[in-house]
């Protein structure tokens, strides 16, 4: 029966491993156990051995945490006041092109002979990063590549690695795009792309520097 839930405990633990040694985890000296897997006895003896010098709680009918907490979360939205992300997330850009840093496949050419990278992915938050809800987070400014373009399509993505290179790097997935009209001319034509944080998603607010127009898309935080 043990050998069954092998592979599941052996995850289990490694991840409760990699999550106590990050810095911002110093000083716990208690794990909290919920959740309806919580209740098997053979987890909680695994669990108890592993991390021996941490005192394991059990409360009763832990099955049934998630559900309440979901239940008194509907409530009061404002009892979570900050989360982890569990992804990170950036928007797909364009670099100057370095041939010592950048792949050749990547490379294009705008109208003025210049060389450009495409398909770069420009981090605005990392995995693991704290957010507090309702407030804004890590914005940055784009500027226009194609000095006549009167639209600018933003593609945001996600990735489970932290320090992702190209949105077509393994793993990233395309979460959503915002279509930004633009005024004028020129490359100097300016959008800044800023994230805010909800209880359970993710607004991506785009505004052009211009006009101070804004545009907006709401992700799920959860998915």
């Amino acid at each position: 029966m043990r050998s069954f839930f092998r592979a599941t405990f052996y995850e289990i633990i490694q991840h409760t491993s990699d999550l106590l040694e990050k810095p911002e985890c110093k000083g716990i000296d208690a794990i909290l156990m919920v959740g309806g897997f919580s209740e098997s006895n053979f987890l909680q003896e695994i669990v108890k051995m592993m991390f021996s010098q941490l005192k394991i709680i059990v409360p009763p009918e832990a099955g049934l945490a998630v559900l309440k907490g979901a239940v008194i979360y509907g409530h009061c939205p404002t009892a979570i006041t900050e989360r982890i992300s569990k992804y990170t997330y950036g928007i797909e850009s364009s670099v100057v092109f370095n041939e010592k840093i950048h792949p050749l496949s990547k490379r294009f050419v705008l109208n003025d002979g210049s060389f450009r990278c495409r398909g770069v992915f420009s981090i605005i938050v990392r995995e693991g990063d704290k957010l507090v809800v309702g407030g804004a987070h890590k914005e940055k400014s784009f500027n226009a590549v194609d000095e006549s373009s009167k639209l600018v399509s933003i593609n945001i993505f996600r990735s489970r690695d932290i320090n992702a290179k190209f949105i077509t790097d393994l793993g990233c997935k395309h979460v959503g795009t915002i279509e930004v009209p633009l005024a004028g001319r020129g490359t100097d034509r300016s959008v800044t792309v800023r994230m805010l944080f909800g209880g359970t998603e993710i607004i991506v607010e785009c505004v052009e520097k211009a006009t101070n127009r804004i545009k907006r898309l709401n992700i799920d935080f959860l998915a």
